[in-house]
């Protein structure tokens, strides 16, 4: 009986520091999880006024200018200080090059053509990355 005892208080203190751990390492992503939440949301509100026949609009202006904010807090989130990898530099170049390129104040055809083209930014990122 006592070591059913011992055994199951070990099980229970041993989940308690599996779930401790767990959940210190999922905070270690938080920033980079947030920062692609927000980019999610920015684009589909983007996408969802340039659907809307409103071109241009105020929010088509936010999102542009959030998403080139947040265009330039892609390096600092994903790569660690000091650490380089070319191929995903190159992901977020495109990306900030696309996002730069949009104009929020063009008719809805060219909001459409500007929307998609950064999604397929996100996308061929996400492709090797995710």
């Amino acid at each position: 009986m006592r070591y059913l005892v011992c055994l199951v208080v070990g099980a229970v203190i041993g989940g308690l520091f599996a779930m401790t751990l767990a959940n210190a390492l999922q905070r270690r992503n938080a920033w980079p999880r947030a920062l692609m939440n927000v980019m999610q949301h920015e684009l589909g509100d983007a996408r969802n006024a340039a659907k809307g026949g409103t071109c241009p609009s105020p929010v088509l202006q936010r999102a542009s200018e959030h998403l080139r904010l947040l265009a330039g807090d892609l390096e600092p989130a994903l790569l660690a200080t000091g650490s380089r990898d070319r191929v995903l530099s190159q992901y977020m170049r495109d990306f900030g090059k696309v996002v730069t390129a949009w104009e929020p104040g063009a008719d809805c055809m060219r909001q459409a053509e500007a929307l998609t083209t950064i999604t397929n930014a996100c996308e061929a990122c996400h492709r090797d990355y995710r």
